[in-house]
């Protein structure tokens, strides 16, 4: 075998952009309203992490910590969207951090016992998560994407593996 012989996975490189934790909520409402996003489209595993989990999350966030700060997502038509209706806009990876970062941010989950609003001052602006959006044109590579992003070091269980192995099966 050779190392040049090795297909790459999917990449992920058009679209970069990091968003302050204190503009989170806006930034995906904004998404969802004018661009139309899927937080947990089919594909997703819906909403596993436990409020424990959500919470050392955040505080891991908070901390300054700096893994799990990435978060994928596709839009079809991303570099020439006009709006809602005008493309396909899917979270690919990152559902269990958004829910916890909006949960925080709407009061819902606290961080170091207190939740968002019984905080004195505002999220510095460095807490950040960093956005990735890619333009793959069909469902077909979507979920070949996400399987290939899911089926490594990132626990998923057989079940949701085969599930979404299954869609892909009915996308060919």
């Amino acid at each position: 075998m050779k190392f040049k012989d090795i297909k790459p996975y999917i990449q992920c490189n058009n679209y970069s952009v990091d968003v302050s934790l204190r503009y989170l909520e806006s930034t995906i409402d904004e998404y969802i309203e004018e661009m139309g996003l899927e937080l947990d489209p089919d594909f997703q595993r819906g909403h596993v992490w436990t409020e424990q989990q959500q919470e050392l999350y955040i505080e891991h966030l908070l901390r300054e910590g700096v893994s799990g700060l990435d978060i994928y997502f596709n839009h079809t038509k991303w570099q020439g969207t006009e709006g809602k209706g005008d493309g396909w806009f899917v979270c690919v990876d990152g559902l269990q951090r958004l829910t916890a970062c909006l949960g925080f941010l709407r009061n819902q989950i606290k961080a170091f016992g207190h939740f968002y609003e019984d905080f004195e001052d505002k999220i510095p602006m460095m807490i950040r998560l960093s956005f990735h959006v890619n333009n793959l044109q069909t469902r077909k590579e979507v979920l070949e994407w996400y399987l290939q992003m899911n089926s490594g070091g990132t626990v998923h269980s057989q079940d949701e593996l085969d599930r979404v192995t299954g869609l892909l099966a009915a996308e060919s």
